[in-house]
């Protein structure tokens, strides 16, 4: 398995997950251009990809959509939430081309959208091939926000961005994972020290806003075993974080929590696409 990133942060999130059988898209949030710029380096094109996961609306996540749910043999994996938002938002606004597309593959069974099991807020797991995506739920100011769990033989990346906290329930599934992609947004001090308005300052260090250095460390600190390997930190915000914050809470945290991190490799995300990374032969 191979992953790359193409942008993470807020003006923009994408990435690459290659299998041995597929190649999966994780959000649209660059244009379409972008997208078919970041593939050319890896000798691939737009028809290449076989699926396109959506964590949540948010322009910074779903900028391309409208062009790539075009494409005729894209599958998309998306919440139930989400995809009732973008619906509600093309009939509002008149995008009769997306609704057109989307119908489209509904029908054809090209779009999976999860629901949540009854009475818990967990979902089924998707099989395809080789590969299990347990689809995770999460805590944003969005309509139904998700991520996701990759495993192929015995070997896990945990994909994990845009929430205010990640719910007990979850910390078996993620524990002890190969690789992990994980929010590390801002540091609180820097955020109320800008001069974004209040309410978005609360939006963010709420419970259905971002979560912080420290949070991010803290559940890394819990997560992380001998398994782990690659510990990316994702969505960082451009003008409330710093890389060397980011390295030394880790540090300061993983100390106080006795983390051995000697086998790890740990790369701090931003707008410029990175190398491809082997998770696992």
């Amino acid at each position: 398995m191979k992953y790359t990133v193409f942008s993470s942060g807020s003006a923009g999130n994408c990435s690459l997950l290659k299998t041995n059988e597929l190649n999966i898209l994780i959000d649209a949030g660059i244009s379409k251009k972008q997208i078919e710029e970041c593939l050319s380096p890896l000798n691939m094109s737009l028809n290449d990809i076989n699926y396109l996961l959506i964590t949540h609306e948010h322009i910074d996540h779903i900028r391309a959509f409208s062009q790539l749910i075009k494409l005729p043999n894209l599958k998309v994996i998306i919440s139930k939430g989400t995809l009732k938002w973008i619906t509600d938002y093309a009939r509002e606004h008149n995008k009769i081309k997306d609704l057109e597309n989307i119908s489209y593959k509904l029908q054809t069974n090209m779009i999976t959208e999860v629901k949540r099991i009854d009475d818990t807020i967990m979902y089924p797991t998707i099989n395809i091939n080789t590969l299990s995506i347990s689809i995770l739920p999460l805590f944003h100011d969005a309509r139904e926000p998700i991520g996701f769990l990759f495993e192929e033989d015995n070997k896990k990346l945990c994909y994990i961005t845009d929430t205010g906290y990640v719910h007990s329930d979850l910390m078996p599934l993620i524990y002890n994972c190969d690789a992990y992609v994980l929010e590390s947004n801002h540091d609180p001090e820097l955020l109320m020290a800008s001069d974004r308005p209040y309410y978005t300052k609360l939006r963010i260090i709420g419970d259905h806003g971002h979560i912080s250095n420290e949070d991010s460390m803290y559940l890394l600190s819990k997560s992380i075993g001998d398994k782990t390997n690659l510990v990316m930190h994702a969505h960082v915000s451009q003008e409330c974080n710093l890389n060397i914050l980011i390295e030394n809470k880790r540090k300061e945290v993983f100390k106080q929590y006795n983390v051995d991190d000697k086998n790890i490799d740990f790369v701090i995300l931003g707008l410029a696409p990175t190398k491809e990374y082997l998770i696992w032969k």
